[in-house]
C-alpha cells in the first residue's frame, strides 16, 4: 500500500514538472515570435527599424496581448518604443508607441 501511494506521488510530481516547463518554454516561443512580428511590421508598414528588447505579458491568463519593448534606430539617436501584439489572433499588431 505504500509503495503505491509512494509511485502514485511520484507520478503526480512528473505530471506537475511536465506541464511547468511546457508552459515556460510556450511563453519564450510566444516572446520570440511576437518580437520578430513587431519588428518586421515596423519595418513593413512604418518604415521604421524596431530592435526588440524585452517582452512584456498583459493582464493575466485570459489575455494573449503583449508589449514588446525596444527603439528605433534612427541617424544619431534611439526612440523607445512598445509595440502590442496580439498572439491569440494570428500575432496581429495591434498598435505602437513612443516612450
Amino acid at each position: 500500500m505504500m509503495k503505491l501511494r509512494v509511485i502514485a506521488i511520484f507520478l503526480l510530481l512528473l505530471v506537475v514538472i511536465g506541464c511547468q516547463k511546457e508552459g515556460q518554454m510556450d511563453k519564450k516561443e510566444i516572446e520570440k515570435t511576437a518580437s520578430a512580428v513587431a519588428a518586421t511590421y515596423m519595418k513593413d508598414e512604418e518604415d521604421i527599424d524596431f530592435v526588440p528588447k524585452d517582452v512584456e505579458f498583459l493582464g493575466g491568463e485570459d489575455l494573449s496581448t503583449v508589449l514588446v519593448h525596444g527603439y528605433a534606430k534612427e541617424k544619431d539617436k534611439k526612440k523607445e518604443m512598445s509595440v502590442t501584439v496580439d498572439y491569440g489572433d494570428d500575432y496581429r499588431v495591434t498598435s505602437y508607441g513612443e516612450h
